[in-house]
């Protein structure tokens, strides 16, 4: 049951920007824009849990919005079970339950896939040759022109936390079976084809959700992504696949251990831990 909030007065901090300031002609419907603002509030606890949300008076003024418009944007909020309106006392915060979380691990990278593939379920939304993008193309010049593309959505306990897109050579894209993909990482696939992945390089950063990543993460526009991208390559120097993932950092934790290099002359005097782990863990 949502708590009663302790004083009839709203709190300052409860309240997110005005929506009527900042409006552009983006293209999105208002009560979109209206949810996105609400959602990203209850996020990061601007709206406490168990707190009152603004009554639909209140926001349909604040953000110059019709009581309609603003009863929709509630509407997709309290079908998401994220608020809780009862008739007289009001709209409040739901206490978001614990979200199961997986971890990989930057040193132990390769043993990690397998087991994280093992525990997730896998949705290929494209598998398909076509242009590689431009970006994608500044990125690994080796993979040509055209490239097969692999888009994936991975579900952990049901929900989806990631969707990745990966790019590997055309004529090893052919060879590959749509359905080896559900239980198994696109690494394992390619070192079952042929020359084994031995080196990779990746890259880490955060992102806006766009469209297409909010709805199929269920995350509302504009939400923080985990981005990570990867380059891998075989013992002949080859790339086999070069890999983009945006992930909900709610669900999905990257770590890395570091250890003190003991040789005296070593390049570096640290280096990423190797030793056997538990990495898919809640």
């Amino acid at each position: 049951m949502p708590m009663a909030p302790k004083s009839p007065a709203r709190n300052a901090r409860s309240r997110p920007r005005r929506l009527a300031r900042r409006r552009q002609k983006t293209g999105v419907a208002r009560y979109y824009q209206l949810y996105a603002l609400l959602s990203n509030a209850l996020n990061d606890g601007t709206i406490a849990p168990g707190s009152a949300l603004p009554s639909e008076p209140e926001l349909a003024a604040r953000h110059r919005l019709s009581r309609t418009t603003v009863r929709r944007a509630l509407g997709r909020l309290e079908s998401e079970n994220r608020i809780v309106r009862l008739r007289g006392s009001g709209t409040f915060a739901r206490q978001a339950p614990a979200a199961a979380k997986l971890c990989l691990n930057l040193h132990t990278f390769y043993k990690d896939l397998p087991t994280i593939a093992a525990r997730t379920s896998v949705s290929v939304l494209r598998f398909e040759p076509e242009a590689l993008p431009a970006g994608a193309r500044d990125l690994q010049s080796h993979l040509g022109e055209h490239a097969f593309v692999i888009q994936s959505l991975h579900k952990y306990h049901g929900t989806p936390y990631q969707i990745s897109t990966a790019y590997v050579p055309e004529s090893v894209g052919r060879q590959m079976r749509r359905n080896s993909l559900g239980s198994t990482s696109i690494i394992t696939v390619l070192d079952r084809m042929g020359q084994k992945t031995v080196s990779s390089e990746h890259t880490m950063s955060a992102v806006a959700a766009d469209d297409i990543a909010s709805r199929a993460l269920g995350v509302s526009l504009g939400a923080p992504l985990l981005r990570m991208r990867a380059v891998f390559i075989d013992s002949k120097g080859r790339t086999r696949a070069l890999c983009e993932s945006l992930s909900r950092p709610d669900h999905l934790n990257v770590r890395a251990e570091l250890e003190r290099v003991r040789a005296r002359r070593a390049h570096s005097p640290w280096r990423l831990r190797a030793r056997e782990t538990v990495s898919a863990k809640r």
